[in-house]
């Protein structure tokens, strides 16, 4: 098919204090078993746009938690990028999490101050998965400020003394590198961890971006909704009771609060497994560059323009590269 305008919303940028912060926390030569850390610059992320028809990327920090100090530098440097380009760059404004005040305040100063689209969220921070009481007061602002809010997975925390140590969090991680398996997974944790909890359900004006097409929530949902009901027979979690859902509510909460993107390895069998729960409004395009190296994600969006045609006509793709997010973004 011909390029399809699009808006890419699972896309990243590193600046010199986020690198550094990643060498202070020992993942060098790249975090979570990676063997490296790109070099990133906006021109050639501009060119891989303009290359790929892409009319507008909305950059994020990904993997590692920051202090207050740097997630202001990365957010300001993110801020400096759109008023430079207004019609290219977008950004997600990354949080200092597990920091409850200092994220509250990072909220405000976001949105009021550095225009920023949302926000990136890891999948868990230090242990802490979304659906975490602890994180009731950001939820609240959030809600407040009817903020989207994308999900990027970083390594697993199986105990909250972990500190995201790669030789602790993950069975195999000394193996296979986290991004392979684990990412997936845990994704998909923190979102039935967000579901289950009643989170997201509470919060009905946050929308969230779900990476990945759904990672592996499709084969869990079924799961999900079935095990919700063990409540009355004494299967609680250990947060209290679960509230019972049905397939219906939850396709009901992706229609109005949840999007998919397709970044990854999506058209073979994910995207086909998550038709089952959302329409065609709910998908996104995402590249992951540069963490998927820019020929990797050429690779990947040939595959994508390749298989949508089978699947749907011109205006729903054209939706699911670019209307989608645009009406998202509200830009």
């Amino acid at each position: 098919m011909e390029s399809s305008p699009k808006i890419d919303v699972h896309t990243h940028y590193l600046t010199p204090a986020y690198v550094q912060a990643l060498k202070d926390a020992g993942q060098f030569p790249g975090p979570d078993g990676l063997p490296f850390t790109p070099t990133w610059n906006p021109d050639d992320h501009l060119a891989f746009m303009e290359k790929n028809n892409i009319s507008k990327s909305i950059l994020s920090c990904s993997q590692r938690h920051l202090g207050r100090e740097v997630t202001r530098e990365v957010n300001v440097y993110a801020a400096d990028l759109k008023l430079k380009y207004p019609s290219k760059f977008g950004f997600f404004a990354s949080l200092p999490l597990p920091d409850i005040a200092g994220s509250l305040l990072e909220i405000d100063y976001a949105l009021d101050e550095l225009n920023a689209d949302g926000f990136v969220l890891l999948s868990n921070f230090h242990g802490i998965y979304m659906g975490d009481p602890q994180l009731s007061p950001i939820y609240a602002k959030l809600q407040e400020r009817r903020a989207t809010v994308f999900v990027h997975p970083t390594a697993p925390c199986i105990a909250r003394t972990c500190n995201h140590d790669v030789r602790s969090s993950a069975p195999l991680a000394d193996a296979y590198m986290i991004p392979i398996m684990e990412y997936l997974f845990d994704s998909t944790r923190t979102f039935v961890d967000l579901l289950l909890s009643g989170t997201a359900a509470a919060h009905p004006d946050v929308n969230f971006i779900v990476p990945h097409c759904g990672s592996a929530l499709p084969s869990l949902l079924d799961r999900m909704v079935v095990s919700s009901s063990w409540d009355s027979d004494g299967f609680v979690s250990t947060r209290g009771p679960i509230q019972p859902i049905t397939a219906s509510f939850v396709k009901e909460l992706f229609a109005k609060q949840f999007y998919f993107d397709l970044a990854g390895v999506a058209m073979a069998n994910q995207i086909h497994h998550m038709l089952r729960w959302v329409g065609t409004e709910r998908f996104l395009y995402g590249s992951d560059v540069p963490w998927t190296p820019w020929a990797g994600a050429e690779k990947r969006l040939k595959e994508i323009e390749e298989e949508l045609p089978k699947l749907f006509g011109e205006q729903e793709i054209r939706d699911i590269c670019y209307g989608n997010a645009l009406k998202l973004l509200a830009m």
